[in-house]
């Protein structure tokens, strides 16, 4: 097994999912999830016991602040290491208030991987990684996103504005050279929404080329009271390297079309996590997840996306409310790491999510009547979907959910 960063094992879902949630805005206004959130523990031991046939040298390295013990002797970090041969019980604790802990551990024998186990202090569990994550380069609190610029397709002067258009929606930072005079944004899904400078989802304001303009869904940039016929702008769409493993093709050109654009849209919204739009909410929910699943199957078949949005729905160990405040995305949450092992068989996740698992089954079952029937508590949603019906006490579709084998 090769190298990785490694952390307290969901730590970085957590983390990121947290990052996600936190990022919708709307008209101005930013709007975090309306749900209990967690974040990556701040305090974190990496522990591993090795028996050296011969002396060697290793160096923990890690971003955040932190010490070692190698039998209780106390060493800096960031520094190279020469042990004896002989028994050597190695913690390094790492721990900070704004980023997740993390380690590097470079050696010819000493290193980080799988092998090694994080305690938060009152757990102690295997260490998560990742595959992003596998040089000293790396940096588990930056993703390694993939950026290209994409430049406008046409621009056109009209209501006293210009109006540009980039072909097809992206998801994109953008960027405003030459432009020392503020300038106003509006961002628009269609022509008809970017040219609505009161009702358009997005709008900023006081742009020049000095203003750090955020990550954006849109198709069409409208600048209103601007006379020139051009504006130096650049897109420059952000994602994670994911390649379509899928191919369709029939005699039906619309078939075709409606292939090519579900595929896209789904890559759009997949990304770390399966998300809700990349425009609206950009939230992570469990029944959203639990269908992008199976897409993810038929097309990308990308494990760690998966696993990823798996974890950071669950959170922590200790579980304050159902996910989403949905009781039937709970009972999806456990369904879907059955639908994931089914199709994968990948018996690590299992052993890292079965005590979540297991906790939120629990915490499940305890909701249930003497019939065994599950129902909605003061506080939960009951969603199913959208349709007028009654909801409360206990309704045949909660059930379905909670009575799979």
């Amino acid at each position: 097994m090769g190298v990785y960063w490694i952390w307290y094992p969901g730590d970085f879902e957590i983390h990121q999912g947290m990052l996600q949630n936190f990022s919708r805005e709307e008209r101005g206004m930013r709007w975090p999830a309306y749900w209990y959130v967690d974040d990556n523990y701040c305090n974190v031991k990496f522990e591993r016991t090795y028996t050296l046939k011969q002396a060697t040298t290793f160096t923990v390295h890690t971003r955040q602040a932190g010490y070692l013990t190698i039998n209780d002797k106390k060493y800096l970090v960031n520094q190279p290491i020469t042990l004896d041969a002989g028994k050597q019980e190695i913690v390094a604790y790492i721990f900070s208030a704004t980023e997740q802990p993390t380690v590097y551990i470079e050696g010819e024998v000493i290193h980080s991987d799988a092998s090694w186990v994080a305690d938060n202090y009152v757990t102690q569990r295997a260490v998560g990684y990742s595959n992003l994550f596998t040089t000293l380069d790396d940096d588990p609190n930056v993703i390694p996103y993939e950026e290209h610029d994409v430049q406008p397709k046409t621009t056109e002067a009209v209501n006293g504005g210009l109006l540009i258009d980039f072909g097809e929606e992206i998801n994109a930072k953008l960027r405003v050279a030459n432009q020392t005079t503020p300038i106003t944004i509006c961002y628009g899904e269609s022509r008809t929404e970017a040219l609505d400078t009161v009702n358009c989802y997005y709008q900023q304001a006081g742009i020049t080329s000095e203003t750090k303009i955020p990550k954006r869904a849109f198709q069409y940039l409208f600048v209103p009271n601007y006379q020139a016929d051009h504006l130096d702008i650049t897109a420059t769409t952000v994602g994670l390297k994911m390649p379509n493993r899928s191919s369709f093709k029939s005699n039906e050109t619309l078939i075709n079309q409606i292939w090519d654009m579900s595929t896209r849209t789904f890559k759009l919204c997949t990304d770390l996590f399966y998300i809700d739009g990349v425009k609206r909410d950009r939230w992570i929910w469990g029944g959203d997840a639990y269908q992008d699943a199976f897409i993810n199957q038929y097309t990308f078949f990308n494990e760690d996306v998966d696993k990823r949005t798996i974890i950071a729905l669950r959170g922590h160990d200790e579980i304050k409310q159902h996910i989403n405040t949905i009781v039937d995305y709970s009972l999806l949450w456990v369904i879907s790491i059955y639908n994931h092992y089914e199709t994968t068989g990948d018996q690590a996740f299992i052993r890292m999510i079965m005590p979540r698992m297991e906790s939120m089954m629990d915490y499940l079952l305890a909701q249930t009547n003497k019939l065994g029937f599950i129902y909605g508590r003061k506080g939960d949603w009951i969603f199913v979907d959208w349709s007028e019906m009654d909801k409360d006490g206990t309704i045949a579709a909660e059930q379905m959910f909670c009575s799979r084998p």
